[in-house]
């Protein structure tokens, strides 16, 4: 085990803007559980969901444990693992992944020195990839990668998709990796990234700002649709879904966007009213996607980017002092692919 016992940490005390985020140099380092392993963090993934617990407007505050080191995403090296703890894994190795502490009810997460994370959650990271690049993946890939195989779209079948938001952290994945299996690629992004999306993969490049989706698609819908946005634009994606196709939605703060704190009365409602239209047959299947934590997942992402197949967007890295700069811009909502931090050893 490592002798360090306090670490550097951006941490909350409560929720709020992100002048709340506190650089703390005497948090606790956290001590792995058998089965768990301990990371040095060298590089933390900045990802939209770790401004809603902290923000507590788009989460319950009931359910936010304070106080809380935030961030989910990681990339560094194993520093320690507990005596009983199952692992091919060994000290040094370079790992990324998912922390255990990312929910809004836990206390360790990832903008740290150190994280802990179960052993078969975390993968390996090959030596063509980047510490930086790894940790562009895991909660943006993993949704991506989950949301894709929910739709059940065969490979190589040239079937059509839909993709809200492909500039984004998660659409810019989802692209990719749907075009690897051989679908036909529909995405929506302002007219400044379409050639961006077209050199990832999509094949045509909707104009939200100018075009309105059910008038161009209606009357050729899709076999499925990936959709990060929620709330209205959720529904508006639905109406260009074949009666059989699939909906992969990703949990996103979109009915607060739109309906204030109605939104998650609307939320609710419309989560049961999915799911019973798909369990009678009388619609679409409905697939929520949380993005889990699976280490063979990541192995077979990491993998991809290794071989040159999926490119991980970075928009701007930042140094981890300046985390509450990355989620003030990460907040707005207008990054292309992701954000992330690197932490030094200090």
């Amino acid at each position: 085990m490592t002798d360090q016992k306090v670490q550097r940490a951006i941490v909350f005390r409560r929720v709020g803007d992100p002048s709340v985020l506190e650089d703390v140099r005497d948090w606790p380092v956290p001590v792995p559980s058998k089965g768990q392993i301990l990371v040095a963090v060298k590089a933390a993934g900045v990802n939209p969901v770790d401004t809603y617990v902290r923000g507590g407007k788009d989460i319950p505050k009931f359910i936010i444990k304070t106080p809380q080191v935030s961030g989910g995403d990681f990339a560094g090296t194993v520093a320690a693992i507990p005596e009983g703890t199952v692992t091919d894994l060994e000290v040094g190795d370079r790992v990324y992944g998912l922390a255990d502490g990312w929910a809004p009810w836990s206390r360790d997460g990832t903008y740290a020195q150190y994280t802990v994370v179960t052993a078969s959650k975390a993968a390996r990271i090959p030596e063509k990839v980047s510490y930086t690049d790894a940790a562009g993946v895991p909660i943006a890939g993993l949704t991506a990668w989950q949301a894709l195989n929910a739709t059940g779209l065969d490979a190589g079948s040239g079937k059509r998709i839909f993709i809200s938001a492909g500039a984004g952290g998660v659409g810019t994945f989802a692209v990719q990796f749907a075009k690897l299996r051989g679908l036909h690629v529909t995405t929506s992004a302002s007219p400044a990234n379409a050639d961006f999306l077209k050199d990832l993969g999509a094949d045509e490049v909707y104009d939200y700002h100018k075009k309105n989706l059910v008038e161009l698609y209606k009357d050729n819908p899709f076999d499925a649709v990936i959709d990060s946005r929620g709330g209205k634009d959720l529904w508006e994606a639905r109406k260009v879904l074949k009666h059989n196709g699939a909906l992969a939605s990703v949990e996103s703060n979109g009915y607060v966007r739109d309906y204030g704190w109605g939104g998650r009365a609307v939320h609710a409602y419309s989560f049961l009213r999915q799911k019973l239209t798909a369990i009678a047959r009388l619609g679409p299947s409905f697939h929520p996607i949380f993005g889990r934590a699976s280490g063979k997942d990541l192995t077979d992402i990491v993998g991809l980017v290794a071989e040159g197949k999926v490119k991980v967007i970075i928009d701007r890295t930042l140094p981890l002092g300046q985390a509450a700069a990355a989620h003030e811009y990460v907040g707005k909502g207008h990054t292309k692919g992701k954000v992330v931090l690197t932490v030094d050893e200090e």
